[in-house]
């Protein structure tokens, strides 16, 4: 084997030996980089997950707060509405007791100008002049 032969073999195991060094280091980053990827993305789901359970509980709350304001909404406009009711009641009570009232003036008026039916000595139902002043 000549020098230039032998210079020429051990180039081209340098070439060998760094394509083939460089094709495992090149592999190895390759693994290093899927298992730092795997690894965010799991991170990543986990943080997706607790911020899920995050916001249903915050939307759970926030509609336990809305169905407590309905309810006292609720309330409310029945006891706003109950108010006037109560007045318009109380006045149409009012109103009945006040007509029974003028009903029963109104009887004993007609009562008192009414002649007595029960007397039949033939004399005309008249009243005395002290009654009638």
């Amino acid at each position: 084997m000549t020098t230039s032969a032998f210079w020429g073999a051990i180039v081209l195991a340098l070439v060998i030996g760094g394509a083939l060094g460089a094709l495992v280091a090149w592999r190895t980053a390759q693994r290093g980089l899927q298992s730092r990827l795997n690894l965010t993305a799991q991170e990543l789901r986990h943080q997706h997950v607790a911020e899920a359970k995050e916001l249903r509980a915050a939307q759970t709350r926030a509609q336990s707060e809305l169905e407590q304001a309905r309810q006292s909404f609720r309330r409310q406009l029945a006891t706003a509405a109950e108010g006037p009711r109560a007045a318009v009641l109380k006045a149409e009570e009012r109103l009945r007791a006040a007509y029974d009232e003028m009903d029963r003036l109104r009887r004993e008026a007609t009562r008192a100008a009414k002649p007595d039916a029960d007397s039949n000595d033939g004399f005309a139902a008249t009243q005395t002049m002290t009654e009638s002043t």
